[in-house]
């Protein structure tokens, strides 16, 4: 899970509610797990009928009545709000300058696990670049416990289609912080810009935030995948072990009726009478009926057992096998600049200048090779000074 994950938890929900509710121009009467709401009169919205009503907090309630809603992850309230918010505002559009980012620059871990210092930094800006970050909301059904959901932010550069993690983690932490002052100004040719990405790209930038997404959360659905593969083993078992019982008493019964059978074959020979021999003869023939019946079905679960009741483990690990589906509920238009940034650092009375190829908000955007040696560096190669000037851990 990374730092722009987010589960669609009761705490985040809240706050989203209350803040949109808000911004529609609602008053809010926060009655401990109630909400008293009341909208604005020329307010219209689809997520209720009521322009007074009730939001309850406690997820036990029960079901929503007219004036009353539940507010949770699960709840229908919850659902037609967010769908009703990502349809009113999908696309949003912020600017990354230098100046937004208060001059911080975000160091590569070349620099962080190194023991140099950054005693200045110049970023150089050479060129504008197009970025969507978009919300993908991941959805994990199985059949063994509750959908689990997560709301993943991805930021896509819309040239080149590659993820720009460190972006997405700067956008999220004001996208997630209630009533933020992030600065959204843009210039009329931004704006121009922004909306003639083509279709085609917008594709591109979706799809790969979508695996990105996924991606990004593969170690939780890797638990999900084990919980029911632990769910599909014990069910299994658990078959198998009622089939082993049914084994045991078909076994019992065509013993009993083995007995009986042959009890009737003597009463057969020893009656007297015809029509008692008539009787006796027909209900031998029921009983061999119900045998053979019985033999059928111990047969039938025999086999099965022979080949490890194959055909029922499949099908119970079909329908424990979990599905993930993806979908983008809103994306914000980034425009951010590209350029260098140089780099003076020191340590031990030695300095020296590095450049980098970097971007606003996305970091250094490029590998970086040990002018000495050329090897990549990075956080296990971190930069290094030395008597002859830059160099690295692998050739200091």
């Amino acid at each position: 899970m990374t730092d722009a994950t987010h589960a669609v938890t009761q705490s985040a929900l809240e706050s989203f509610a209350r803040e949109y509710l808000s911004e529609l121009g609602a008053t809010i009467r926060d009655d401990g797990d109630r909400w008293q709401v009341q909208l604005p009169s020329h307010v219209d919205v689809q997520f209720t009928d009521s322009h007074e009503f009730d939001i309850v907090l406690d997820t036990e309630t029960g079901a929503e009545l007219d004036s009353t809603h539940i507010l949770s992850p699960e709840s229908g309230f919850a659902q037609r709000l967010l769908e009703e918010a990502s349809e009113v505002a999908p696309i949003g559009q912020v600017s990354l300058t230098e100046a937004v980012t208060n001059g911080e620059y975000q160091y590569p871990p070349w620099i962080l696990e190194s023991d140099v210092d950054v005693d200045d930094a110049t970023f150089s800006p050479y060129y504008d670049r197009t970025a969507i970050c978009v919300f993908v909301r991941i959805d994990i059904e199985t059949v063994s416990e509750y959908q689990t959901q997560f709301l993943e932010a991805v930021t896509v550069d819309v040239e080149s289609n590659e993820p720009l993690p460190n972006m997405t983690e700067l956008l999220v932490e004001q996208f997630f912080t209630p009533k933020s002052a992030w600065p959204t100004e843009a210039t009329e040719d931004d704006v121009s810009r922004a909306e003639t990405i083509a279709t085609e790209k917008l594709h591109d930038v979706f799809s790969t935030g979508q695996k990105a997404a996924v991606e990004n959360v593969e170690d939780e659905i890797a638990e999900v995948r084990q919980s029911a593969s632990r769910a599909a083993d014990s069910e299994f078992e658990e078959y198998r072990q009622l089939q082993e019982q049914r084994i045991s008493e078909l076994q019992k019964e065509i013993s009993s009726l083995s007995t009986r059978l042959q009890g009737l074959s003597t009463e057969v020979d020893e009656v007297e009478s015809p029509q008692q021999r008539v009787e006796a003869l027909e209900k031998r023939k029921e009983l061999k009926e119900e045998k053979e019946q019985i033999e059928s079905e111990l047969e039938g679960i025999l086999q099965e057992k022979s080949s490890g009741y194959s055909q029922q483990k499949e099908e119970i690990d079909r329908r424990h096998a979990i599905k993930v589906n993806t979908e983008p509920k809103a994306f914000t238009v980034v425009l951010y600049e590209r350029g260098e940034i140089e780099l003076e650092l020191g340590t031990g009375g030695r300095t020296a200048v590095m450049r980098a190829p970097y971007a606003i908000g996305a970091g250094v955007t490029d590998s970086v090779r040990c002018e000495n040696c050329k090897k990549p560096l990075s956080g296990e190669n971190p930069v290094y000074l030395s008597a002859g000037g830059v160099c690295c851990r692998c050739c200091r």
